[in-house]
């Protein structure tokens, strides 16, 4: 802040040490015997008192004298908000933010005092104000948000018609005006902490908080909401936006997944249980805990078996078994189950990668044949069936079991005369029968 030059100094003095009445006088105090001390002024008188005290150092031209009557005029408010004078009070703050070069507090200070005090005398003034000041100094972007604010309410109730006006703005120009819809927002929850919609305007302000890349601030407002209104019905919405700023903004990880995993149990069937389960595979293989991954891809296909993203996880919980924990039979049971499901190409696909686990992670010979079986058996007529046919050819002759690698390089000639593969297979049955394979 500013340093105070003498002469300022002196007349905040002054301001300060005025009593109510103008015409009174300052008595030496050796004069006054203790004994005789001037009782206390009734409550009212001091209110009054400080109003016509604050009114008066709210005509000052000096930045320094603003700077410090601004935050005394708040209190004053905070403490008085249905006083006879407050409406007036409230465009004084709104013309001393002006002067302090703050338009963008001026103008929710206007915008309160249309929604707080619409009957008071100061109604015109704030109107005239408010419209000069959105004219010469609003952006584009944020001044048709702030017009459709302006109007007065139609409801008497000051609670609902504040609460409506922040979480309007909060979501029109919330980022534009974060710091005085942030100090509103804290006014409001002193002034009315049994406000019954105190949970929606709560989310609104954790939402401020996140959209502005206050996370911290956001996460706080988010559990608060939570702790606060366990009852509410935007708990599961609160909650899975917690589970998003941890995961996402944060790297919470460990928090996010137990937030997802209460949401998940709490509130089954909801959209918000949905995008706990599409989010936990992740986070858990990201914290390595491949066996809660595994269990939440089963939970997916449990209780979503309709939705596209189920066939994902069936993959998704195939390849965690075989690659993070090395449970080969397991994983090709899922892809069998993915078959059975899904057929046509995505069956062919999982056959095949069931085919290669037995292949190369289980030396499983006999049982990769199975999967090939299952292709020509199911798929007869598709591009993959004489490949299959041929694979298995190669397995038995791999395993120099001539005869059944015979049989089904003969299956390939037969049952497939005009694919490319009929004349491999012909001259391996050539070499077969020659004693060459």
């Amino acid at each position: 802040m500013t340093k105070l030059n003498p002469a300022v100094l002196t007349a905040i003095l002054a301001l300060a040490c005025a009593l109510p009445s103008a015409a009174q006088k300052l008595v030496a105090p050796q004069a006054i015997a203790p004994q005789a001390a001037a009782p206390l002024p009734p409550v009212s008188g001091v209110v009054e008192a400080e109003w016509d005290f604050l009114k008066a150092a709210g005509q000052y031209k000096e930045k320094d004298v603003l700077e410090l009557a601004l935050p005394q005029l708040e209190d004053w408010l905070a403490r008085n908000p249905e006083n006879p004078n407050s409406g007036e009070a409230q465009l004084l703050k709104a013309n001393l933010h002006l002067k302090l070069g703050d338009y963008k507090s001026a103008l929710i200070d206007l915008l309160k005092h249309f929604q707080a005090y619409p009957q008071a005398a100061s109604a015109e003034g704030a109107r005239k104000l408010f419209t000069d000041t959105l004219a010469k100094k609003a952006d584009k972007k944020t001044r048709p948000a702030l017009e459709e604010a302006s109007p007065a309410p139609g409801k008497t109730a000051v609670d609902f018609n504040i609460s409506a006006l922040l979480e309007k703005l909060s979501v029109s120009a919330g980022e534009a005006y974060y710091d005085p819809l942030t100090a509103e927002f804290r006014d409001f929850f002193n002034r009315f902490p049994n406000y019954a919609k105190n949970d929606s305007l709560r989310l609104a302000l954790a939402d401020l908080h996140q959209k502005n890349g206050e996370y911290l601030s956001s996460k706080l407002a988010y559990e608060k909401m939570i702790q606060l209104h366990p009852l509410s019905p935007l708990l599961a919405r609160a909650k899975r936006s917690l589970g998003g700023v941890l995961a996402d903004n944060l790297k919470e990880f460990d928090k996010a997944i137990e937030v997802y995993q209460a949401i998940a149990a709490s509130f089954p069937g909801t959209d918000e249980a949905w995008t706990a389960y599409s989010r936990l595979p992740a986070l858990a293989e990201r914290q390595k805990k491949y066996d809660l991954a595994v269990e939440i891809y089963e939970k997916i296909i449990e209780l979503y078996p309709d939705r596209e993203e189920t066939y994902n996880s069936y993959k998704a919980e195939a390849r965690v078994l075989r690659s993070e924990l090395n449970k080969f039979p397991e994983a090709v049971a899922v892809l069998n189950r993915l078959a059975d499901k899904y057929k046509g190409e995505r069956a062919i696909a999982a056959l095949l990668l069931a085919a290669e686990i037995y292949r190369k992670d289980m030396k499983a010979g006999e049982d990769e044949v199975k999967m090939y079986d299952r292709i020509v058996a199911e798929y007869e007529t598709d591009p993959q069936a004489p490949k299959a046919l041929y694979a298995a050819g190669e397995v038995y002759d791999k395993a120099k079991d001539t005869e059944k690698a015979r049989e089904y390089y003969q299956k390939v000639m037969e049952k497939y005369p005009d694919d490319p593969l009929s004349k491999k297979a012909e001259k391996r049955v050539s070499a077969i029968v020659s004693g060459k394979s």
